[in-house]
């Protein structure tokens, strides 16, 4: 120990501190990090590589976008007829299946018993877009994202979107508690067949 007594630097209650250097491979991962990160910064931050991040993430953003784009465009969402939509109105199924869609998706809006919160009442006569089964169908598939209505088309499965509709069209005449005033033109629904 002696030949390391003249490199304390503090001693307090017994235990002395030396003034060891560092191993030579962590001062070299050291040194090799602040090299790596000045050649990153140069060729990266300063745009002297090829390409910068931002150039790529925008280009593989536009890839992205265009592939999804083309997806959709051999893929359309084609309505189903509005029979289909009117008779599944009658069918307990598809109106089970509707109710739980409604009650995940549409209730924060429309409240449980659509009778409206933020969005307008889906009970009365009245519409905003139009009340024929097509029309509700393309509302909610293509929503009304200026007045805040998200477009579901895409994230619904074609049957869930279908069975939303019927059910939209089934509380059409039904009276919740608390409904929000009435809003856009009268409409007098379609008959549903079977009821």
């Amino acid at each position: 120990m002696a030949q390391y007594e003249d490199k304390v630097l503090h001693e307090l209650d017994g235990i002395k501190e030396y003034d060891n250097p560092m191993p030579g491979w962590l001062m070299a991962i050291w040194w090799g990090s602040l090299i790596f990160s000045a050649g990153y910064l140069i060729f990266y931050a300063l745009s002297f590589g090829e390409g910068t991040m931002d150039a790529e993430y925008r280009a593989e953003t536009v890839q992205t976008v265009t592939a999804v784009q083309s997806h959709f465009d051999a893929n359309p969402i084609v309505p189903p007829s509005p029979a289909e939509l009117l008779g599944g109105a009658a069918n307990d199924a598809v109106l089970a299946a509707g109710e739980s869609r409604f009650t995940r998706t549409c209730a924060a809006c429309h409240g449980d018993k659509a009778q409206g919160l933020i969005g307008p009442n889906l009970t009365d006569d009245r519409w905003i877009h139009g009340g024929s089964v097509e029309q509700v169908f393309q509302s909610i598939a293509k929503g009304w994202p200026a007045k805040g209505m998200p477009p579901w088309g895409r994230a619904l499965r074609p049957d869930e979107l279908a069975a939303l509709v019927s059910y939209v069209r089934s509380l059409q005449g039904s009276t919740p508690p608390n409904p929000r005033a009435p809003e856009g033109d009268p409409f007098v629904a379609e008959a549903i067949p079977g009821r």
